[in-house]
């Protein structure tokens, strides 16, 4: 959150602008807006998956929105997948178990949290992997700072 005497400052970024960032799956990422740079109101990160990329299924008190601006993802929500192409909208309200895999072809997204905190958790995980290579315990120890609650691997579609 800002402070009351801070003021909150517009910005641009251009594309490949922005912090690195990353998934512990394998998503490159970059964070376009943080808790900090929109007053606690969200987070938003762009991310470019590899064919087959996916992440474990997992729950969170934020809710998160999807915005497929290349490729093809099927996510799983709450036990059932939905796919979602090229320009799609996908929005998981918080507290459902969800999860996510990229196509064949792989994809690019922009991803939102709301309200904003969690994506911190992306930034902390690329600058572990500039260290070393990470353990899943750290992982998921990480994740659990951020209120991310890892449930097991993503269900076969």
């Amino acid at each position: 959150m800002v402070a009351e005497n801070e003021m909150l400052r517009p910005y641009a970024l251009a594309a490949g602008e922005g912090e690195p960032a990353a998934a512990p799956e394998g998503s490159v990422m970059r964070l376009k807006a943080s808790a900090e740079s929109t007053g606690g109101g969200l987070g938003l990160l762009e991310g470019m998956d590899a064919p087959g990329f996916a992440t474990p299924l997992h729950r969170h008190d934020v809710a998160e929105l999807w915005y497929i601006l290349d490729g093809h993802y099927d996510f799983y929500v709450a036990g059932e997948w939905m796919p979602a192409e090229t320009g799609a909208v996908v929005f998981v309200p918080g507290g459902l178990p969800h999860g996510l895999r990229a196509g064949p072809g792989g994809g690019r997204k922009l991803t939102m949290m709301i309200p904003g905190g969690s994506e911190g958790f992306f930034r902390d995980v690329h600058r572990v992997l500039e260290k070393d290579a990470g353990t899943p315990e750290r992982f998921r120890a990480l994740g659990a700072e951020y209120g991310i609650e890892l449930i097991g691997p993503l269900p076969e579609r």
